[in-house]
């Protein structure tokens, strides 16, 4: 398939995957200084029409909050910073405490790429990303 095939599929179909797992979610304290710690997710549309994507949060201690609903406009990417969205799927405020273990499930109506990634500051600066589980039966 030659390069122009492959981004008129893409544009087309999309590319990635409908749904995406990130089990780490532990959202870092806030800090004093020029850099702010964070958790971000990073999501990727190269389809020709936007993607509506809902984010559902899993908690160690208490039920998931499901349908965090995010737009993705066509042929580009977002970084969203947790907590993700300012209101659950039933209007009320939505937040995700410092140290909070929790788990994300991605789910989007078009196949996209998703990335999730921290910046921790205490003890130590440190920076990660990592793809997500993809559910390869929904992949584009």
């Amino acid at each position: 398939m030659t390069e122009p095939d492959r981004i008129a599929r893409d544009r087309r179909d999309g590319f990635g995957a409908r749904t995406w797992y990130f089990p780490d979610g532990d959202r870092p304290p806030d800090a004093d200084g020029p850099w702010e710690p964070h958790e971000s997710l990073m999501i990727l549309n190269v389809a020709d029409r936007a993607a509506t994507v809902e984010i559902d949060v899993y908690w160690a201690d208490r039920p998931p909050d499901i349908g965090l609903t995010v737009l993705v406009e066509a042929e580009r990417v977002v970084s969203l910073r947790a907590p993700w969205a300012a209101t659950d799927a039933d209007g009320r405020p939505f937040e995700i405490p410092p140290r909070t273990q929790y788990a994300l499930r991605v789910r989007s109506d078009v196949p996209v790429v998703c990335q999730y990634g921290r910046l921790e500051l205490v003890p130590s600066f440190a920076l990660y990303t990592t793809m997500g589980l993809a559910d390869r039966a929904d992949a584009g």
